[in-house]
Protein backbone atom coordinates (compact mmCIF):
# COMPACT_ATOMS: atom_id res chain seq x y z
CA UNK A 1 0.00 0.00 0.00
CA UNK A 2 1.23 3.52 -0.41
CA UNK A 3 4.07 4.45 -2.00
CA UNK A 4 7.03 2.91 -4.00
CA UNK A 5 10.16 2.08 -2.84
CA UNK A 6 12.52 4.37 -0.93
CA UNK A 7 16.59 3.82 -0.18
CA UNK A 8 17.39 2.21 2.65
CA UNK A 9 18.21 5.23 5.03
CA UNK A 10 20.68 2.62 7.80
CA UNK A 11 20.26 1.05 10.47
CA UNK A 12 18.29 -2.20 8.82
CA UNK A 13 19.89 -5.07 6.93
CA UNK A 14 21.20 -4.71 3.63
CA UNK A 15 18.12 -6.88 2.07
CA UNK A 16 15.56 -3.96 3.31
CA UNK A 17 13.61 -1.44 2.20
CA UNK A 18 11.18 1.41 2.90
CA UNK A 19 8.11 2.14 2.49
CA UNK A 20 5.79 4.84 2.77
CA UNK A 21 2.04 3.29 3.76
CA UNK A 22 -1.37 4.82 3.14
CA UNK A 23 -1.12 7.25 6.67
CA UNK A 24 2.39 8.31 5.71
CA UNK A 25 3.79 6.47 7.96
CA UNK A 26 7.34 4.68 6.70
CA UNK A 27 7.43 0.97 7.22
CA UNK A 28 9.98 -1.47 6.74
CA UNK A 29 9.51 -4.22 4.28
CA UNK A 30 12.29 -7.36 4.68
CA UNK A 31 13.10 -9.30 1.69
CA UNK A 32 14.99 -12.40 1.98
CA UNK A 33 16.38 -13.64 -1.86
CA UNK A 34 15.23 -17.26 -2.19
CA UNK A 35 18.65 -18.43 -2.31
CA UNK A 36 19.52 -17.87 1.34
CA UNK A 37 15.90 -19.31 2.75
CA UNK A 38 15.13 -21.01 5.75
CA UNK A 39 15.88 -24.30 3.70
CA UNK A 40 19.12 -23.61 3.60
CA UNK A 41 20.16 -23.93 7.01
CA UNK A 42 17.75 -26.52 7.42
CA UNK A 43 17.26 -29.07 5.13
CA UNK A 44 13.77 -29.77 3.77
CA UNK A 45 11.37 -31.75 5.84
CA UNK A 46 7.69 -32.92 4.65
CA UNK A 47 5.92 -30.98 7.26
CA UNK A 48 7.68 -27.91 6.62
CA UNK A 49 5.36 -24.91 6.31
CA UNK A 50 5.13 -21.06 5.77
CA UNK A 51 3.66 -19.11 8.50
CA UNK A 52 1.13 -15.68 7.51
CA UNK A 53 0.77 -13.92 10.81
CA UNK A 54 -1.26 -10.86 10.75
CA UNK A 55 0.18 -7.57 12.88
CA UNK A 56 -1.30 -4.51 13.97
CA UNK A 57 0.68 -1.09 12.61
CA UNK A 58 -2.18 1.32 13.26
CA UNK A 59 -3.22 0.81 17.09
CA UNK A 60 -5.15 4.27 16.97
CA UNK A 61 -7.62 2.76 14.53
CA UNK A 62 -8.97 -0.45 17.01
CA UNK A 63 -11.34 -1.01 18.84
CA UNK A 64 -9.14 -2.22 21.84
CA UNK A 65 -6.05 -1.34 22.83
CA UNK A 66 -3.39 -3.64 21.89
CA UNK A 67 0.41 -3.04 23.72
CA UNK A 68 2.43 -0.80 21.12
CA UNK A 69 5.42 -2.35 19.00
CA UNK A 70 7.40 -1.13 16.90
CA UNK A 71 4.73 -0.08 14.17
CA UNK A 72 7.34 0.75 11.29
CA UNK A 73 8.36 -2.96 11.17
CA UNK A 74 4.59 -4.42 11.33
CA UNK A 75 2.14 -5.53 8.78
CA UNK A 76 1.99 -8.68 7.35
CA UNK A 77 5.04 -11.30 8.48
CA UNK A 78 5.79 -14.38 6.79
CA UNK A 79 8.31 -16.98 8.76
CA UNK A 80 8.98 -20.59 8.03
CA UNK A 81 8.72 -23.53 10.47
CA UNK A 82 10.95 -26.38 10.03
CA UNK A 83 8.71 -29.65 10.35
CA UNK A 84 11.33 -31.22 12.17
CA UNK A 85 11.81 -29.10 15.37
CA UNK A 86 9.37 -26.64 14.55
CA UNK A 87 11.70 -23.83 14.79
CA UNK A 88 10.36 -20.54 13.43
CA UNK A 89 12.09 -18.35 10.97
CA UNK A 90 10.96 -14.55 9.96
CA UNK A 91 11.32 -14.15 6.32
CA UNK A 92 9.76 -10.68 5.30
CA UNK A 93 7.55 -8.08 6.92
CA UNK A 94 4.90 -6.68 4.54
CA UNK A 95 3.28 -3.17 4.44
CA UNK A 96 -0.18 -4.62 4.23
CA UNK A 97 -2.63 -2.79 6.06
CA UNK A 98 -3.93 -1.34 8.55
CA UNK A 99 -4.12 -3.79 10.86
CA UNK A 100 -4.63 -7.10 9.07
CA UNK A 101 -6.82 -9.49 11.14
CA UNK A 102 -7.68 -12.01 9.05
CA UNK A 103 -5.87 -14.30 6.27
CA UNK A 104 -6.99 -16.87 4.28
CA UNK A 105 -6.45 -18.45 0.73
CA UNK A 106 -8.96 -18.20 -2.16
CA UNK A 107 -11.16 -21.27 -2.47
CA UNK A 108 -10.98 -20.81 -5.92
CA UNK A 109 -7.58 -19.33 -7.39
CA UNK A 110 -4.62 -21.03 -5.47
CA UNK A 111 -2.86 -18.27 -6.31
CA UNK A 112 -4.93 -15.60 -4.07
CA UNK A 113 -4.94 -14.88 -0.33
CA UNK A 114 -7.27 -12.41 1.04
CA UNK A 115 -6.49 -9.79 4.01
CA UNK A 116 -9.00 -8.36 5.98
CA UNK A 117 -8.43 -4.63 8.25
CA UNK A 118 -9.47 -3.64 11.36
CA UNK A 119 -10.73 -0.12 11.91
CA UNK A 120 -13.18 1.75 13.68
CA UNK A 121 -13.09 5.37 11.58
CA UNK A 122 -13.93 3.87 8.34
CA UNK A 123 -15.25 1.05 6.76
CA UNK A 124 -12.81 -2.04 6.19
CA UNK A 125 -11.26 -3.97 3.35
CA UNK A 126 -10.73 -6.93 1.82
CA UNK A 127 -6.72 -6.65 0.27
CA UNK A 128 -6.35 -9.98 -2.16
CA UNK A 129 -2.60 -10.49 -2.32
CA UNK A 130 0.02 -12.92 -4.33
CA UNK A 131 2.88 -14.19 -2.75
CA UNK A 132 6.25 -13.71 -5.05
CA UNK A 133 8.89 -16.75 -5.03
CA UNK A 134 10.75 -14.89 -2.21
CA UNK A 135 8.41 -14.50 0.15
CA UNK A 136 7.18 -10.48 -0.57
CA UNK A 137 3.23 -10.40 -0.60
CA UNK A 138 2.52 -8.02 -3.52
CA UNK A 139 -1.40 -6.36 -3.44
CA UNK A 140 -3.64 -7.08 -6.31
CA UNK A 141 -6.30 -5.35 -5.36
CA UNK A 142 -8.88 -3.89 -2.09
CA UNK A 143 -12.50 -3.75 -1.51
CA UNK A 144 -14.30 -1.79 1.02
CA UNK A 145 -16.25 -4.29 3.17
CA UNK A 146 -19.54 -1.60 3.69
CA UNK A 147 -18.32 -1.96 7.56
CA UNK A 148 -15.87 -0.97 10.36
CA UNK A 149 -13.74 -3.52 12.15
CA UNK A 150 -13.55 -6.39 9.69
CA UNK A 151 -12.51 -9.48 11.55
CA UNK A 152 -13.46 -12.68 9.20
CA UNK A 153 -14.13 -14.37 6.48
CA UNK A 154 -16.06 -17.09 5.54
CA UNK A 155 -17.70 -18.40 1.96
CA UNK A 156 -20.38 -19.79 0.66
CA UNK A 157 -20.58 -23.76 -0.42
CA UNK A 158 -20.60 -22.62 -3.91
CA UNK A 159 -17.38 -20.54 -2.89
CA UNK A 160 -18.98 -17.73 -4.71
CA UNK A 161 -19.94 -15.59 -2.06
CA UNK A 162 -17.48 -14.28 0.38
CA UNK A 163 -18.73 -13.54 4.19
CA UNK A 164 -17.19 -10.38 5.77
CA UNK A 165 -17.67 -10.17 9.53
CA UNK A 166 -17.92 -6.88 10.62
CA UNK A 167 -17.32 -6.01 14.67
CA UNK A 168 -17.55 -2.73 15.44
CA UNK A 169 -21.34 -2.12 13.88
CA UNK A 170 -22.08 -5.90 13.64
CA UNK A 171 -22.73 -5.86 9.99
CA UNK A 172 -21.95 -9.23 7.78
CA UNK A 173 -21.20 -8.50 4.25
CA UNK A 174 -21.95 -10.60 0.97
CA UNK A 175 -19.31 -10.11 -1.75
CA UNK A 176 -19.48 -11.98 -5.16
CA UNK A 177 -16.07 -13.29 -5.97
CA UNK A 178 -14.89 -12.78 -9.50
CA UNK A 179 -13.94 -15.80 -11.80
CA UNK A 180 -10.38 -14.85 -11.09
CA UNK A 181 -11.16 -15.33 -7.41
CA UNK A 182 -11.17 -11.02 -6.43
CA UNK A 183 -14.30 -10.36 -4.28
CA UNK A 184 -16.47 -7.43 -5.82
CA UNK A 185 -18.22 -4.71 -3.56
CA UNK A 186 -20.77 -6.29 -1.63
CA UNK A 187 -23.82 -7.32 -2.95
CA UNK A 188 -25.79 -6.86 0.57
CA UNK A 189 -25.35 -6.23 3.92
CA UNK A 190 -27.05 -7.60 6.68
CA UNK A 191 -26.94 -5.73 10.28
CA UNK A 192 -28.07 -6.39 13.74
CA UNK A 193 -31.10 -3.42 14.24
CA UNK A 194 -29.43 -3.02 17.95
CA UNK A 195 -26.17 -1.80 15.85
CA UNK A 196 -28.35 1.52 14.74
CA UNK A 197 -26.64 3.22 18.06
CA UNK A 198 -23.49 3.09 16.06
CA UNK A 199 -24.71 5.20 13.41
CA UNK A 200 -26.98 7.22 15.39
CA UNK A 201 -24.67 8.02 19.06
CA UNK A 202 -21.19 7.61 16.89
CA UNK A 203 -19.68 5.94 20.02
CA UNK A 204 -15.88 6.33 21.22
CA UNK A 205 -13.25 3.55 21.54
CA UNK A 206 -13.22 4.45 25.19
CA UNK A 207 -17.06 4.12 25.25
CA UNK A 208 -16.39 0.59 24.33
CA UNK A 209 -13.82 -0.11 26.83
CA UNK A 210 -15.96 0.51 29.48
CA UNK A 211 -19.02 -1.01 27.87
CA UNK A 212 -18.40 -4.09 25.82
CA UNK A 213 -22.05 -5.67 25.67
CA UNK A 214 -23.72 -1.62 24.88
CA UNK A 215 -24.31 -2.91 21.42
CA UNK A 216 -24.04 -5.56 18.87
CA UNK A 217 -20.87 -6.84 18.10
CA UNK A 218 -20.48 -9.96 15.58
CA UNK A 219 -17.42 -11.59 15.72
CA UNK A 220 -16.97 -14.45 13.04
CA UNK A 221 -19.30 -16.79 10.93
CA UNK A 222 -18.40 -20.36 10.98
CA UNK A 223 -20.40 -22.61 8.79
CA UNK A 224 -21.68 -25.75 10.02
CA UNK A 225 -19.28 -29.41 8.54
CA UNK A 226 -22.14 -31.70 8.45
CA UNK A 227 -24.47 -30.45 5.18
CA UNK A 228 -22.00 -26.71 4.55
CA UNK A 229 -25.27 -24.75 3.88
CA UNK A 230 -25.52 -23.51 7.71
CA UNK A 231 -23.70 -20.41 8.63
CA UNK A 232 -23.49 -19.09 12.24
CA UNK A 233 -22.94 -15.64 13.26
CA UNK A 234 -21.56 -15.36 17.20
CA UNK A 235 -22.38 -12.01 18.37
CA UNK A 236 -20.68 -10.99 21.48
CA UNK A 237 -22.86 -7.77 22.37
CA UNK A 238 -25.90 -10.04 21.98
CA UNK A 239 -24.79 -13.02 23.48
CA UNK A 240 -26.69 -14.62 20.42
CA UNK A 241 -25.66 -17.18 17.98
CA UNK A 242 -27.52 -16.40 14.35
CA UNK A 243 -28.00 -18.67 11.83
CA UNK A 244 -28.60 -18.09 8.33
CA UNK A 245 -28.03 -19.56 4.63
CA UNK A 246 -27.00 -17.78 1.72
CA UNK A 247 -29.38 -17.02 -1.42
CA UNK A 248 -26.68 -18.57 -3.78
CA UNK A 249 -28.45 -15.97 -6.69
CA UNK A 250 -28.30 -12.85 -4.61
CA UNK A 251 -25.89 -13.14 -2.75
CA UNK A 252 -28.68 -12.17 0.19
CA UNK A 253 -27.92 -13.90 3.94
CA UNK A 254 -31.92 -15.70 4.59
CA UNK A 255 -32.01 -15.69 8.47
CA UNK A 256 -32.69 -18.88 10.04
CA UNK A 257 -33.00 -18.81 13.68
CA UNK A 258 -30.97 -18.04 16.81
CA UNK A 259 -30.03 -19.14 19.79
CA UNK A 260 -30.04 -17.44 23.16
CA UNK A 261 -26.73 -17.62 25.25
CA UNK A 262 -26.29 -16.62 29.27
CA UNK A 263 -25.78 -13.16 29.32
CA UNK A 264 -22.55 -11.13 30.17
CA UNK A 265 -20.46 -14.25 28.68
CA UNK A 266 -19.15 -12.14 25.38
CA UNK A 267 -19.25 -15.27 23.18
CA UNK A 268 -16.29 -14.87 20.19
CA UNK A 269 -15.35 -17.39 18.24
CA UNK A 270 -17.51 -20.79 17.38
CA UNK A 271 -16.40 -24.29 16.34
CA UNK A 272 -18.05 -27.65 15.40
CA UNK A 273 -16.65 -30.92 15.52
CA UNK A 274 -16.03 -32.36 12.17
CA UNK A 275 -17.44 -35.15 12.69
CA UNK A 276 -19.47 -35.45 16.15
CA UNK A 277 -22.56 -33.38 16.34
CA UNK A 278 -20.78 -31.12 18.69
CA UNK A 279 -20.07 -27.21 18.93
CA UNK A 280 -17.51 -25.54 21.15
CA UNK A 281 -17.98 -21.29 21.50
CA UNK A 282 -14.81 -19.47 23.45
CA UNK A 283 -16.63 -17.07 25.75
CA UNK A 284 -14.47 -14.17 25.42
CA UNK A 285 -15.73 -12.07 28.74
CA UNK A 286 -15.71 -14.88 31.15
CA UNK A 287 -13.02 -17.00 30.31
CA UNK A 288 -15.24 -19.76 29.71
CA UNK A 289 -16.28 -22.38 26.58
CA UNK A 290 -19.84 -23.50 26.18
CA UNK A 291 -20.41 -26.91 24.95
CA UNK A 292 -23.23 -28.11 22.66
CA UNK A 293 -25.06 -30.86 21.20
CA UNK A 294 -25.95 -29.62 17.52
CA UNK A 295 -29.61 -30.09 16.21
CA UNK A 296 -29.94 -28.37 13.51
CA UNK A 297 -33.18 -28.44 11.88
CA UNK A 298 -34.44 -31.06 8.85
CA UNK A 299 -35.83 -27.41 7.13
CA UNK A 300 -32.79 -25.58 7.78
CA UNK A 301 -30.89 -27.74 4.75
CA UNK A 302 -33.63 -29.18 3.07
CA UNK A 303 -33.40 -27.90 -0.58
CA UNK A 304 -37.85 -26.87 -0.48
CA UNK A 305 -37.62 -24.61 2.50
CA UNK A 306 -33.78 -23.38 1.90
CA UNK A 307 -34.81 -19.28 1.08
CA UNK A 308 -37.83 -19.37 3.16
CA UNK A 309 -36.38 -16.25 6.03
CA UNK A 310 -37.46 -17.78 9.61
CA UNK A 311 -37.61 -16.38 12.89
CA UNK A 312 -37.13 -18.93 15.13
CA UNK A 313 -35.68 -18.01 18.60
CA UNK A 314 -34.44 -20.40 21.27
CA UNK A 315 -32.32 -20.83 24.33
CA UNK A 316 -29.82 -22.64 24.71
CA UNK A 317 -30.92 -24.59 27.16
CA UNK A 318 -34.10 -25.78 25.78
CA UNK A 319 -34.09 -29.25 24.84
CA UNK A 320 -33.33 -29.89 21.28
CA UNK A 321 -32.04 -26.48 20.55
CA UNK A 322 -30.30 -25.91 17.54
CA UNK A 323 -27.38 -25.01 19.47
CA UNK A 324 -28.27 -27.25 23.19
CA UNK A 325 -25.80 -26.50 26.08
CA UNK A 326 -25.11 -29.77 27.10
CA UNK A 327 -21.34 -28.11 29.34
CA UNK A 328 -19.94 -24.40 30.01
CA UNK A 329 -16.52 -25.11 31.48
CA UNK A 330 -13.88 -22.68 32.70
CA UNK A 331 -10.25 -21.65 30.27
CA UNK A 332 -8.91 -20.13 33.69
CA UNK A 333 -7.60 -22.20 36.95
CA UNK A 334 -9.55 -22.52 39.83
CA UNK A 335 -7.25 -19.75 41.71
CA UNK A 336 -7.74 -17.18 38.51
CA UNK A 337 -11.39 -17.62 37.89
CA UNK A 338 -13.02 -13.94 38.77
CA UNK A 339 -9.94 -12.53 38.73
CA UNK A 340 -10.26 -8.91 38.18
CA UNK A 341 -8.13 -5.72 36.95
CA UNK A 342 -7.71 -2.24 35.92
CA UNK A 343 -6.36 -1.38 32.60
CA UNK A 344 -4.11 1.15 31.69
CA UNK A 345 -6.42 3.33 30.48
CA UNK A 346 -8.12 2.82 34.07
CA UNK A 347 -11.02 0.88 32.71
CA UNK A 348 -11.91 -2.09 35.75
CA UNK A 349 -12.34 -5.19 33.57
CA UNK A 350 -11.64 -8.89 34.04
CA UNK A 351 -7.80 -10.13 34.45
CA UNK A 352 -7.90 -12.32 31.41
CA UNK A 353 -10.21 -12.89 28.43
CA UNK A 354 -10.56 -15.61 26.46
CA UNK A 355 -8.83 -15.58 22.87
CA UNK A 356 -8.84 -18.13 19.86
CA UNK A 357 -10.36 -21.91 19.73
CA UNK A 358 -9.02 -24.31 17.25
CA UNK A 359 -9.63 -28.07 17.19
CA UNK A 360 -6.66 -30.19 17.03
CA UNK A 361 -6.53 -32.34 13.46
CA UNK A 362 -7.35 -35.55 15.06
CA UNK A 363 -10.67 -34.42 16.27
CA UNK A 364 -9.46 -35.68 19.79
CA UNK A 365 -8.57 -32.21 21.13
CA UNK A 366 -9.29 -28.34 21.24
CA UNK A 367 -7.29 -25.46 22.87
CA UNK A 368 -8.44 -22.32 23.96
CA UNK A 369 -6.19 -18.81 24.60
CA UNK A 370 -6.21 -16.77 27.22
CA UNK A 371 -5.00 -13.38 27.36
CA UNK A 372 -3.97 -11.86 30.64
CA UNK A 373 -3.35 -15.25 31.72
CA UNK A 374 -1.02 -16.04 29.30
CA UNK A 375 -1.58 -19.58 29.01
CA UNK A 376 -3.46 -22.27 26.52
CA UNK A 377 -6.16 -24.28 27.79
CA UNK A 378 -6.00 -28.10 26.01
CA UNK A 379 -9.53 -30.44 26.32
CA UNK A 380 -9.93 -33.71 25.21
CA UNK A 381 -13.03 -34.43 23.47
CA UNK A 382 -15.48 -37.59 24.15
CA UNK A 383 -15.59 -39.93 21.27
CA UNK A 384 -19.00 -40.42 20.84
CA UNK A 385 -20.60 -37.96 22.74
CA UNK A 386 -17.97 -34.79 21.90
CA UNK A 387 -18.19 -33.91 25.81
CA UNK A 388 -15.06 -31.91 26.97
CA UNK A 389 -12.55 -32.45 29.70
CA UNK A 390 -9.73 -29.80 30.66
CA UNK A 391 -6.71 -31.72 30.15
CA UNK A 392 -4.05 -28.87 31.00
CA UNK A 393 -3.29 -25.54 31.26
CA UNK A 394 0.26 -23.81 29.67
CA UNK A 395 1.64 -21.34 29.64
CA UNK A 396 1.82 -19.16 25.96
CA UNK A 397 5.27 -18.37 26.02
CA UNK A 398 4.54 -14.80 25.53
CA UNK A 399 2.19 -11.84 26.69
CA UNK A 400 -1.85 -11.92 25.67
CA UNK A 401 -2.12 -14.85 23.36
CA UNK A 402 -4.64 -13.72 20.61
CA UNK A 403 -4.26 -16.59 18.16
CA UNK A 404 -2.35 -19.54 17.14
CA UNK A 405 -2.93 -22.52 14.97
CA UNK A 406 -2.05 -26.39 14.34
CA UNK A 407 0.80 -26.30 12.17
CA UNK A 408 2.51 -29.85 10.52
CA UNK A 409 -0.60 -32.25 10.82
CA UNK A 410 -1.14 -31.10 14.31
CA UNK A 411 2.39 -31.88 15.55
CA UNK A 412 2.72 -27.94 16.50
CA UNK A 413 0.75 -24.99 17.97
CA UNK A 414 2.55 -22.22 16.65
CA UNK A 415 0.97 -19.07 19.09
CA UNK A 416 0.82 -15.26 18.56
CA UNK A 417 1.98 -13.47 21.95
CA UNK A 418 -0.09 -9.97 20.89
CA UNK A 419 1.56 -7.90 23.24
CA UNK A 420 5.63 -9.45 23.59
CA UNK A 421 5.96 -9.46 19.97
CA UNK A 422 6.60 -12.69 19.74
CA UNK A 423 6.16 -16.17 17.64
CA UNK A 424 6.30 -19.33 19.79
CA UNK A 425 5.84 -23.10 19.02
CA UNK A 426 4.58 -25.27 21.04
CA UNK A 427 5.04 -29.13 20.14
CA UNK A 428 1.39 -31.44 21.28
CA UNK A 429 1.84 -34.67 22.36
CA UNK A 430 -1.17 -36.02 21.20
CA UNK A 431 -1.42 -39.83 22.99
CA UNK A 432 -1.67 -37.27 26.43
CA UNK A 433 -2.75 -33.96 25.36
CA UNK A 434 0.35 -32.13 27.00
CA UNK A 435 1.89 -28.95 25.05
CA UNK A 436 5.31 -27.78 25.27
CA UNK A 437 7.02 -25.11 24.70
CA UNK A 438 10.19 -25.41 21.90
CA UNK A 439 10.87 -22.23 20.28
CA UNK A 440 10.25 -18.51 20.17
CA UNK A 441 10.89 -16.13 17.60
CA UNK A 442 11.10 -12.42 19.09
CA UNK A 443 10.50 -9.64 16.83
CA UNK A 444 7.44 -10.49 15.22
CA UNK A 445 5.76 -6.77 16.23
CA UNK A 446 1.78 -7.36 17.49
CA UNK A 447 1.06 -10.96 15.81
CA UNK A 448 -2.86 -10.86 16.07
CA UNK A 449 -3.77 -13.68 13.57
CA UNK A 450 -1.64 -16.92 12.37
CA UNK A 451 -2.24 -19.04 9.25
CA UNK A 452 -0.31 -21.79 8.24
CA UNK A 453 0.55 -23.02 4.47
CA UNK A 454 2.14 -26.33 3.95
CA UNK A 455 5.27 -25.99 1.99
CA UNK A 456 4.05 -28.87 -0.35
CA UNK A 457 0.92 -26.40 -1.04
CA UNK A 458 3.38 -23.51 -1.78
CA UNK A 459 4.08 -23.76 -5.32
CA UNK A 460 0.37 -23.08 -6.32
CA UNK A 461 0.51 -20.21 -4.38
CA UNK A 462 3.67 -18.32 -5.91
CA UNK A 463 3.60 -15.67 -8.60
CA UNK A 464 6.00 -14.74 -10.97
CA UNK A 465 8.34 -11.57 -9.22
CA UNK A 466 7.34 -7.98 -9.96
CA UNK A 467 9.01 -4.86 -8.80
CA UNK A 468 8.88 -3.62 -5.26
CA UNK A 469 7.04 -0.27 -5.85
CA UNK A 470 4.13 -2.25 -7.69
CA UNK A 471 3.84 -2.98 -3.60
Amino acid sequence: MGGGAQANLGGFPEDSILLDDAFGQTKLLTRIPAAVDAQQANPPHPEDSIVLVGAYDHPELLAHTPAAGDCTKSGVHVLHLSGADGRLTHLTTNAIGPNVAFIVRCPTNPRLLYASTERIDDEGEIITLRMTSDYRLVEESRVKTGGRSTCYLNFSKTKEWMMAVNYWDAKVSMLHLAADGRPGSPRSVLMQPEARYVEEAKPTREEHWKFRQRWPHSHCCVTEPYSGRVHFVVDLGLDRVFAYRVDATSGQLVPKGSVQLPRGKGPRHLLFHPTIRAAYLVNELDSTVSVFRVNIPEAWVSAAHWGVAEARMEDCATSGAALELVQCLSSLPDTEQGKTTISPQGIWKAASHSSEIRMHPNGKFFVVGNRGHDSIAVYAVHPSTGAATLCEITPSGGECPRNFNWTAGGKYLVVGNQNSSSMCTLGFDAAEGHLKLLHTETGVTSPNYVYPIPCSAMPGLFSADVSVSAA
